[in-house]
């Protein structure tokens, strides 16, 4: 291991190749080591206000003069870690909020925004287990203060990084606490984000009532709170759901309703997503060449917006529906298309017999980590 010396000086000069980031995780492991070091200390604050963190971090570093903090080694440390976080860089931030968990304070809620925070960092890296733990244990910080709003955050959080590991027991027990929680803030917000993650759960264990109960729930609060995105998304939730349940006119109707709502928004992108549930929904009609029209609309709409992923699923609904319309050739050649993509966008082909569906963005399939 490094001396706080050799920390010192290997900060200054990754700082001075402008590798900021880096530069920052060298003062903080130092700082971890030798937390009285003033010269890491003022090492580290400077590197950051010499670093692309300067804007963001600026406004809070002067709010921590003005309370005397911005001398205690563990709360600069985790503020800047928690920038780092938000600028991306992940790598660099766990090494900065693992180094001020180890400096450590006495302030059980400061402990529990490191947590949250790096349970975001750890999911980010693709480090399920870490994150996970680090989430249970925000989790404890919430209960033993009675922070009923932390406590709602982290169990939403477990909930989401349950159902990606497919545990949907634990998945659905945490979303539960979540929206009880939420009801008893009267948050509106939270609790709609909880009926929307028990209807992908539900969905996702074949109690399709409870998850259409769910996502219609979510369709009235958006409706109360005027938010109209959050209602488009939510119709089209009902409709993956009415299609699972071979209930194809309420399964277009929802469709159509959340393609209304998209293009009364003026939201391309939303549109693509409700033209691509239509194509979804008549390949279950095996009305191939209507399902064909939806996914070409889905494609130019996808160049417009220049967004690959996009046209990526506009592509696989394409070549589902040729190959279901025994036309192998252009089946091939729209999946060579698909293929053709840089593989950051590739999710995979669709599974056989089924169209792609594209439910609710920020939904289950990415995990909705809300830091506290």
């Amino acid at each position: 291991m490094l001396g706080c010396t050799a920390y010192f000086r290997q900060g200054v000069a990754l700082q001075y190749l402008g590798r900021h980031a880096d530069a920052l995780a060298a003062f903080a492991s130092g700082l971890a080591q030798d937390p009285k070091s003033l010269q890491l200390l003022v090492g580290m604050v400077e590197a950051a206000m010499k670093s692309p963190l300067r804007d963001s971090l600026e406004p809070t570093y002067q709010q921590l003069q003005k309370m005397k903090l911005d001398k205690s080694p563990f709360v600069v440390v985790s503020v800047i870690g928690q920038e780092l976080l938000s600028a991306g860089h992940h790598g660099a931030s766990v090494v900065v909020l693992e180094a001020a968990l180890r400096i450590g304070t006495c302030s059980l809620k400061l402990r529990g925004s490191v947590f949250s925070a790096l349970s975001c960092a750890y999911w980010s890296l693709g480090n399920t287990e870490k994150s996970t733990a680090h989430m249970q244990q925000d989790l404890e910080v919430a209960k033993t203060l009675g922070d009923q709003s932390g406590e709602c955050r982290a169990h939403g959080n477990l909930g989401s990084a349950f159902f990606s590991k497919g545990n949907y027991r634990e998945a659905l027990t945490n979303h539960r606490h979540q929206l009880v929680l939420a009801m008893k803030l009267k948050d509106r917000e939270a609790a709609s984000s909880a009926l929307s993650s028990l209807g992908h759960v539900y969905t996702a264990i074949g109690d399709f009532p409870n998850a259409l109960a769910s996502h219609k729930q979510c369709v009235i609060l958006a409706k109360q709170s005027k938010d109209q995105l959050s209602e488009a998304r939510e119709l089209g939730n009902m409709g993956a759901v009415y299609i699972a349940m071979g209930d194809f006119a309420n399964a277009v109707q929802c469709h159509e309703d959340h393609l209304g709502i998209a293009k009364a928004l003026g939201s391309k992108r939303e549109e693509a997503r409700a033209y691509s549930n239509l194509g979804s929904a008549y390949h279950y009609r095996r009305d191939f060449d209507k399902a064909t029209s939806y996914h070409a609309r889905v494609l130019e709409l996808a160049q417009e917006l220049g967004e690959r992923a996009v046209e990526m699923r506009a592509y696989a609904g394409l070549g589902h529906a040729a190959r279901c319309m025994q036309d192998l050739e252009r089946a091939k050649q729209h999946h060579q298309q698909q293929l053709g993509m840089p593989r950051g966008w590739q999710t995979g082909p669709p599974r056989a017999g089924r169209p792609p569906t594209w439910v609710r963005a920020g939904g289950q399939g990415q995990l909705g980590l809300q830091p506290g």
